[in-house]
Formats: C-alpha cells, structure tokens, sequence
C-alpha cells in the first residue's frame, strides 16, 4: 500500500476528481488531503465521504493568512476532530507581502500551541523561513511530532531539523532537482516520507498534471536514492502512519 502523505485533493479540476478518486480507491493509495484554509478543508470531507483511503485534515496555509481574523474557537474544533494538523507554517519567500509575515507568525504559533495541547502531528511549510520555523518548532517543543514538507532550504538548518528528530517528505521534484536529490541523500531513512502535494508541484516541475498514482514513482526515486527496496520503504511510512494518526489517542 502506497501513502502520500501530502496532497490537495481540492486542488484538482472538477472535471478530474472522480478520475482521482477512482485511481485512489483502485490502487489504494491512503492520501493525506491537506487543507489550506476553513473551505479546502470542508471539500476533503466531502472526497473523504467517496474513499475510505481518504484522510482530511485541518490547517491553514500562510498565504491564507492575509490577517489574523479567525475564529480560534471555531478553528480549535477542528484541530480536536481532525487527525493530524496541515498544511500550516511560514512562506517569506513565494508570499511577497511582507506586511502578512507577522501575522503568519502569529497564526503559526497557535497552531503549534494547539498542536502540543492536544498531542498532534503537524505537516510544516517552511519556504523562505527555514531557520525561524525551526526556532519555533523547538520553542513549542514540537519537533518530534513535525512533518517538514519538501524542504528546499539551506543544508545547516536541515541538519539541525534532522537532528531534532522533524521526519521530512520527498516529492515530485526527485529526478529533476540535483538539490532536492542531495537533500534526501542527507536525511536518514527512518525521517523520510513521500509526498506529491497533488496535481499543481508536477505541473510546476515538469508541466505534467500530476496524478495520485505518482506517488509510486515518488517511492521508487527515494528507495534508489537510499538504496533500499520498495517495499521496505513502504513498510516504514505505514509504520509512520500508524504511529503519526494514533499519536493523538497516546
């Protein structure tokens, strides 16, 4: 059984998510549909009622957080409910108004706050905030119960996630990116997931609508790259799995 553990299932055209739904239920790819926001979150519910591989969970991305207006009571119910929290974090590089980098902070300490309270894994944006992210992480006291999703930062910072014990996602970039490649290289086996952040990230690699059956060619790229089988591989993540949406009943 294949997992990925990062994907936006309402990321897909319409006219695609039957076909989707189809090609998760026929392989049965156990996917973690990430929401960005209250609305994303309430679309994967609605797939999740289609597929029982289907695995909502809440969060909000920081380019959602163009202010701090929410409802944390609302937003604190969710957060109970849902297995795991995601997708959330800092983004100072792809969000150009800096005048949100504040109010990110703001939303993403909450998050961590709340993660730690109720016993939850996270699943972290970190682009262009590496180091702060990581400074938070340890702040909150969180780091082992963190999924850093397709880091790109510096290699000093991702040694220092790594040695906080943070597991990390490989994604569709692996083939094509020789960075992405050295940074898996870096990270040991038993921290690696696999990821295809859904339909958009392999358009933006290669201009391919990607699909939920290329989380197997995600599998095969990090298994070569640490010289490990397939299947051992996908032994590990549903180890992980396991012990990622049972963490919060410890």
């Amino acid at each position: 059984m294949y997992i990925d553990f990062h994907n936006h299932i309402d990321f897909y055209s319409k006219d695609k998510v039957n076909e989707v739904i189809n090609i998760i239920n026929k392989e049965k790819i156990i996917t973690i549909a990430c929401a960005m926001d209250e609305k994303s979150y309430i679309e994967n519910i609605g797939y999740s009622n289609k597929s029982d591989y289907i695995i909502p969970i809440f969060g909000i991305h920081p380019s959602k957080v163009k202010n701090n207006k929410f409802n944390f009571d609302k937003i604190e119910n969710y957060i109970k409910y849902a297995p795991l929290i995601g997708e959330i974090g800092l983004d100072f590089y792809w969000v150009e108004e800096k005048e949100t980098y504040l109010n990110q902070i703001e939303v993403f300490e909450y998050f961590l706050q709340t993660a730690k309270k109720y016993n939850k894994y996270i699943n972290v944006h970190t682009k262009g905030a590496e180091e702060l992210v990581l400074d938070y992480i340890k702040k909150y006291d969180v780091s082992e119960q963190t999924i850093i999703h397709w880091y790109s930062g510096e290699e000093k910072t991702l040694e220092k996630l790594i040695d906080i014990k943070c597991l990390f996602t490989g994604s569709v970039d692996l083939g094509y990116s020789d960075k992405t490649n050295e940074i898996i290289k870096k990270i040991p086996i038993n921290q690696l997931l696999a990821e295809t952040d859904g339909p958009t990230a392999l358009q933006w690699v290669n201009n391919i609508y990607g699909m939920p059956d290329e989380i197997k060619k995600v599998y095969k790229k990090i298994s070569d790259i640490k010289n490990v089988e397939v299947e051992e591989f996908k032994e590990h993540c549903s180890k992980i799995l396991k012990e990622i949406t049972n963490f919060n009943k410890k």
